[in-house]
């Protein structure tokens, strides 16, 4: 019977252990199918894509040969496109549908200069145009992803070439230091010609198209563009711009007209706009509790901080303590301004906090001697404090008394910092660049780029998409510019600049000025001007290497720079207006 209950009991055990390995075999299996399924899936999904490019492309070829077979089908001076050059009744650009996919086919047709009989003026029989190339790009697009197939091929005339009429014109690109730039997209047009001309073509690797066989006429409108670089154009008369430079550009017979543009990468530029750096202070007269982040046993009653009383007696000892006091833009700490009563019998003691980390602790008295023993009153010098650890204080007052009939009280505490710059919100800001498209009909030059912004809440604007230039910014007359860095604003190509302007009250006459050495600011240098001012004379240079004198008379003051390290310096400048300035300094 043991035996018989042994068996049992071990055949029991196999069955467990029989089914818990199927539950596994069974997860593994389905993995592994799930898995064999899913890299089924994903080559089949692989193949129909494949089969799908294979099949538009083909299509995509078929149209190229129809388009080829078109063109070929014709004579030599019929071969052209409409709006091109040369011109013909082929269209730039159609749409087509081949096998319910959608295709895009662009013809461009182009006079070319072979080089076997010489190229431009040493052409040994002075046509240019010796054959036409004949470009044919078919696009079309797969998953919201666009692809192209392109063929190229040329016509030549039956005999000598010849070109009984029209110019040519080449155009140039290159970027800010006088490379070429290939690959541009150079569009002309020009409705006045016979026929019509609207053509575009990409600039070759010495970043230049050429267009022989020009309709002879004036009035070429011509755009450079290429992505991610600023543009180029010429410009028709105007009433805004009677005198365009560059202007549009005639074409004569027989003759090359070449045009010149330079484009690069876009940069862009962030103003930010300040008030300067100012007084603040944190000032609490006890007119209610919205100043106080804590009490104990004291009450605000007349305008004062006192002891609380049940009407009859006041504690004997209770405490306040003020909110966080953390200005933005903190430069300095000021001074603790305590105004107490302290009857015979009572004592108002006030200590200093500071954040270390997530809690405010007693400022040690090596930052602030006196400060664990406490204040009982006056004026305290917190100046010594460095900001760069003592960011955010808080003041405590203890009041007590030995005498339940009276009461220490404490009526005022002020704490005053130095703070800035602070950003200035909503500034509007006029900018432009030295570059011109022209002159007005009185000579005043007209800027390429111009325009009028305003900074945000946060006192900042970013100008995005700014060619290789330098800008001037100014501001309405109600600010004044007491700092503007970096004094001058080039921005070179694809830089991204960043400029900081801090505005004060406007004056009727005022002098930036900006000391340099080799185009790099100067600070720390110290400026004195004498001459008709009834202002402070002499000032230290900002990190930029800057100084503002404001409230000053019209007239002319004589400047004096001196510097560790450079020759002394000394100018007169005349002053009317906001008047700017840069002093120059030598290394000795």
């Amino acid at each position: 019977m043991g035996r018989l209950n042994q068996r049992v009991s071990s055949k029991r055990n196999f069955v467990r252990v029989s089914r818990g390995m199927g539950l596994i075999e069974t997860v593994i299996g389905v993995a592994i199918m799930l898995a064999v399924f899913l890299s089924l899936f994903a080559g089949f999904r692989l193949a129909i894509e494949l089969v799908y490019n294979t099949k538009a492309k083909t299509g995509a070829v078929a149209l190229i040969t129809e388009q080829m077979e078109s063109v070929r089908g014709r004579t030599y001076d019929a071969v052209g496109t409409v709006g091109g050059i040369p011109a013909g009744d082929i269209p730039q650009i159609q749409q087509k549908t081949l096998n319910n996919i959608a295709y895009t086919i662009r013809t461009l047709i182009q006079y070319v200069d072979a080089p076997e009989d010489g190229l431009g003026a040493a052409d040994t029989n002075a046509v240019t145009a010796d054959h036409k190339s004949i470009k044919v790009e078919v696009t079309w697009a797969v998953h919201g992803k666009s692809r192209s197939t392109f063929a190229v091929t040329r016509v030549s005339p039956h005999g000598v070439e010849s070109l009984l009429n029209g110019g040519t014109l080449r155009v140039n690109t290159f970027n800010a230091l006088a490379t070429p730039v290939p690959g541009a997209t150079v569009r002309i047009q020009n409705q006045a010609s016979t026929p019509t001309v609207d053509v575009s073509a990409a600039t070759d690797s010495t970043g230049a198209v050429i267009f022989p066989g020009t309709p002879v006429a004036p009035g070429y409108h011509i755009t450079v563009t290429k992505s991610g670089y600023s543009s180029s154009t010429t410009y028709a008369p105007t009433v805004a711009n009677p005198n365009p430079n560059p202007g549009d550009v005639a074409v004569a017979d027989k003759q090359t007209t070449t045009v010149s543009f330079g484009i690069d990468l876009l940069g862009s530029l962030r103003v930010l706009t300040f008030e300067p750096l100012g007084p603040g202070a944190f000032d609490d007269t006890f007119v209610d509790e919205s100043y106080l982040s804590a009490t104990s046993s004291v009450v605000i009653s007349n305008d004062a901080l006192e002891l609380l009383s049940d009407g009859s007696t006041f504690a004997s000892e209770g405490f306040a303590r003020s909110v966080p006091i953390s200005p933005p833009y903190l430069v300095s700490w000021g001074e603790l301004t305590l105004d107490t009563a302290t009857p015979q019998d009572t004592s108002i003691v006030v200590r200093v906090y500071y954040l270390d980390g997530s809690a405010y602790v007693l400022v040690p008295d090596d930052a602030l001697a006196g400060n664990s023993a406490g204040f009982s009153g006056g004026i305290i010098d917190v100046s010594t404090l460095p900001t760069a650890t003592y960011t955010s204080l808080k003041i405590e007052a203890t009041l007590s008394t030995t005498d339940p009939a009276v009461t220490a009280r404490l009526s005022e505490w002020a704490l005053s910092y130095s703070a800035g710059p602070t950003p200035l919100p909503n500034v509007a800001f006029d900018i432009h660049g030295a570059k011109t498209i022209g002159t007005s009909g009185s000579g005043v030059p007209i800027a390429k780029y111009s325009g009028t912004y305003s900074t945000s809440l946060d006192g900042e604007k970013v100008l995005s998409s700014l060619e290789w230039d330098t800008y001037t910014l100014s501001v309405p007359s109600s600010y004044g510019i007491s700092e503007r860095c970096p004094f001058g604003i080039s921005i070179a190509p694809g830089e991204q600049k960043m400029v900081s302007l801090t505005l004060d009250d406007p004056t009727t006459n005022s002098l930036l000025m900006y000391v340099a050495s080799g185009g790099s600011p100067v600070p720390t240098a110290t400026v004195s001007v004498s001459g008709p001012l009834p202002v402070q004379s002499q000032k230290t240079t900002s990190a930029c290497g800057q100084v503002y004198f404001d409230s000053l008379s019209a007239g002319t003051y004589t400047i004096t720079v001196s510097a560790p390290s450079y020759a002394p310096y000394s100018e007169d400048v005349s002053v009317a207006g906001a008047a700017e300035f840069t002093a120059n300094l030598t290394p000795q």
